[in-house]
């Protein structure tokens, strides 16, 4: 669901969580041969690098890791619990004193960087940073944070993640016949789009200081059939419909007539609004746009020192893990460690632990984690 580009080869799925999908056992650090690892880590040179220290991004640095880690991914390649066809090719050939020996000389290198480290994360940063820059363009429109006052334009601000994400994507693939959000969506990917659903739900709505033309009294009988789906007051508690309430009143009647003549295609809609007149229309819109706006909850995005505290856990402080069973991050390549975390948010590679904790991440989050850990010094 994410959009980062990277080739990931040879070892090139490796850290990260633990290495079969679940946490390791308690078994004792495996005690191999690195002379003879020496020999077998030839083959992945041309990859990793003889020292260990991959040159290529998207391509792990495996000097300085955990044994006990490398020898756990290995063999779950070999048994095909990771899946990656050069990793898969090369463990054809290899049986369990290759690993582990191979393991005990990538262990035995110095480790990934040598460079220092740059300061913790700012505790205080707008997690939102990113996702403000690429809203420039909707803020003549919609506003900076997503409420109105401009006649004609919906407030976003507020409004359900699902529903969000919905709509752009109509307009992106077309369903909406709207040229200048048309335009507008068209480049936009799936993880853009939930990026800016995210940043438009966490902002608090208001009601929209817009002219309503409509009679708000006569409009309430208007609604009678509207509120099994957009709630009471236009007050949604479904997040895949909207929130009326608060709207900009000539907005709420050019979209309900855009469903009435069918260039919305939504047969509830449709169906629910052709017997109605103008004026109910306009008293209707009139009715919700006088209603308080009420968001429903939503996750708001952790700050990096936030979700750094979170990782460290595991992969201790700054990264550098003191288990063995969890690899070390400071210092990893950052392309990889960002891929990584793609396929763990995206369920593309099994980790119960880590999915869970991938899963409320943004794109932001994953690039700002990733710069983060390769910044560290590894210990």
């Amino acid at each position: 669901m994410r959009n980062t580009a990277i080739a990931i080869t040879t070892l090139g799925l490796m850290l990260l969580g633990p290495a079969g999908g679940v946490r390791a056992d308690d078994a004792p650090q495996p005690q191999g041969d690195a002379a003879a690892g020496k020999t077998v880590a030839q083959a992945c040179a041309v990859c990793h690098g003889a020292d260990g220290l991959s040159r290529k991004p998207g391509i792990p640095r495996l000097a300085g890791q955990h044994a006990h880690y490398l020898v756990d991914a290995l063999r779950a390649y070999k048994k095909d619990e990771r899946h990656d066809p050069s990793m898969q090719a090369i463990m054809t050939d290899l049986d369990d004193k290759n690993i582990v020996d191979v393991a005990a000389f990538y262990a035995n290198l110095k480790p990934f960087n040598k460079l220092p480290g740059g300061g913790p994360p700012a505790a205080e940063e707008d997690p939102f940073a990113a996702v403000r820059e690429a809203t420039t363009d909707c803020a003549g429109c919609h506003g900076d944070d997503g409420n109105v006052d401009e006649p004609g334009m919906p407030g976003l601000a507020g409004q359900s993640v699902i529903y969000l994400i919905t709509a752009m994507q109509a307009y992106r693939d077309g369903l909406r016949d709207e040229p200048t959000m048309q335009a507008f969506a068209e480049p936009l990917s799936n993880a853009e789009i939930e990026d800016m659903a995210y940043f438009y739900a966490a902002m608090t709505p208001r009601r929209a200081e817009t002219p309503a033309p409509g009679d708000a009294l006569a409009g309430l009988s208007a609604t009678a059939s509207c509120g099994g789906c957009h709630g009471q007051n236009g007050n949604s508690k479904d997040p895949k419909t909207p929130r009326l309430a608060g709207l900009d009143a000539e907005y709420l009647v050019l979209s309900t007539v855009a469903y009435k003549e069918g260039q919305r295609d939504h047969a509830v809609m449709q169906e629910a609004v052709t017997a109605m007149r103008d004026v109910d229309i306009q008293n209707m819109a009139a009715f919700y746009a006088t209603k308080e706006p009420r968001a429903l909850p939503v996750r708001k995005p952790l700050t990096t020192a936030e979700w750094v505290k979170r990782c460290d856990r595991c992969h201790g402080p700054d990264g550098n893990s003191i288990d063995p069973r969890f690899p070390i991050l400071a210092g990893q390549d950052k392309a990889y460690l960002a891929k990584t975390l793609e396929l763990y948010h995206g369920g593309g590679r099994p980790s119960s632990t880590m999915q869970a904790m991938s899963f409320l991440m943004g794109e932001s989050d994953i690039e700002r984690l990733a710069a983060y850990y390769a910044s560290r010094r590894a210990k």
